[in-house]
């Protein structure tokens, strides 16, 4: 029990026993200090605050770790479109596709036939047949276009397989500032001895204008500006743009990883890492309460808008190389930029003041 000193300047002190008002009077931190979670004057974190900013790391940490897994970065938009003559495409016992985004062929061939590409030299290039598929090591396209070391001599079998995939610089449209038709490209083949050809045709698209996209990032933003002057509304608006930059960004990502694989199909991993940052950032969320929810959703914000910067060239390319129709892949990545951002900005600001709470006597 604490005691105050009485007495007279001068005299011997004598102590008595302080009253229950005095006590509360003299230590006003107490309370603060009797409710769990809370931070004390001396601004040390608290525990929840240390588990979000180890999300954060963790989430640093995994997103540069999935976009090395890919070896190299995904082109998610395009100016041009690559399209096979008809006569490539009914080519017999031969399927050929052209992968999205990567300027890659594959090429495939039916049991029994034989299939040799010519190089930019008309040089033996690539072999497809009964004994797979071949590379002239001593091929310039085969090194300048990366199959094979420039050590090595002769022919090099990578794949048992009747079909192959590589990138081939060929593919490369010519300089064109204009939309429209933009020439064509022709890659020699000897199809069962027979020559023929592997040829199709550029289109180059117009790019998107900006203006309704900026006038609709700038209403949002004046929407999110008023709706943020309330004190009281400020940890819902939060905590809702969060949830909404998030899903956002979740479903961008997804759209993309549906189509950007670099063997044609879909990137599973990419798919998989962002399920499960979701459902770890999402079920923290869901956990915590109070304040702390608040700095959840807004670090589920700053991922989103992070995520959401790779995404910008879906607005100035004609082509996105997407799972989903183009307005609708560019509206999820303005939403993810735009709403995340605001979330972030918007953990950081005071909320309403807590109630007081009447004193005890």
């Amino acid at each position: 029990m604490s005691r105050t000193c009485s007495g007279r300047l001068g005299g011997s002190a004598r102590f008595r026993p302080a009253s229950r008002a005095e006590a509360s009077a003299s230590a006003p931190d107490a309370g603060l200090a009797a409710r769990p979670g809370s931070a004390r004057a001396t601004g040390r974190p608290t525990g929840r605050r240390r588990r979000i900013a180890v999300a954060v790391g963790l989430v640093a940490l995994v997103l540069p770790a999935t976009a090395a897994a890919h070896g190299r970065s995904a082109i998610i938009a395009l100016d041009y479109r690559l399209s096979l003559d008809r006569a490539t495409v009914t080519m017999p016992g031969v399927r050929v596709r052209v992968l999205d985004g990567d300027r890659d062929f594959e090429v495939s061939v039916a049991p029994g036939v034989s299939l040799l590409v010519r190089g930019e030299l008309r040089e033996p290039f690539l072999r497809i047949g009964a004994g797979g598929a071949w590379v002239n090591a001593s091929s310039p396209t085969a090194t300048s276009d990366g199959l094979v070391s420039p050590r090595l001599r002769g022919w090099i079998r990578v794949s048992d397989a009747d079909s192959i995939v590589w990138h081939d610089h060929r593919l490369a449209p010519p300089p064109r500032a204009r939309a429209g038709p933009d020439g064509g490209f022709s890659i020699p083949v000897v199809l069962n001895g027979r020559p023929a050809a592997i040829a199709g045709r550029f289109f180059r698209v117009a790019r998107p204008s900006l203006a309704p996209w900026l006038a609709g990032a700038a209403g949002l933003v004046a929407a999110i500006g008023l709706a943020a002057r309330s004190r009281a509304r400020r940890p819902r608006l939060a905590i809702g743009l969060g949830l909404g930059g998030g899903l956002a960004a979740l479903a961008a990502v997804t759209t993309f990883a549906a189509r950007g694989a670099p063997s044609g199909g879909v990137a599973w991993l990419q798919i998989g890492t962002g399920l499960t940052l979701a459902l770890v950032l999402g079920g923290a969320l869901l956990r915590l309460r109070g304040r702390s929810r608040v700095h959840a959703a807004g670090v589920i914000g700053a991922v989103a808008a992070a995520v959401s910067l790779s995404s910008m060239p879906v607005f100035w390319h004609g082509v996105l190389i997407s799972a989903l129709p183009a307005p609708l892949t560019r509206l999820l990545c303005g939403l993810a930029l735009l709403c995340g951002s605001a979330a972030a900005a918007l953990s950081f600001l005071r909320g309403p003041d807590p109630p007081l709470r009447a004193a005890r006597r």
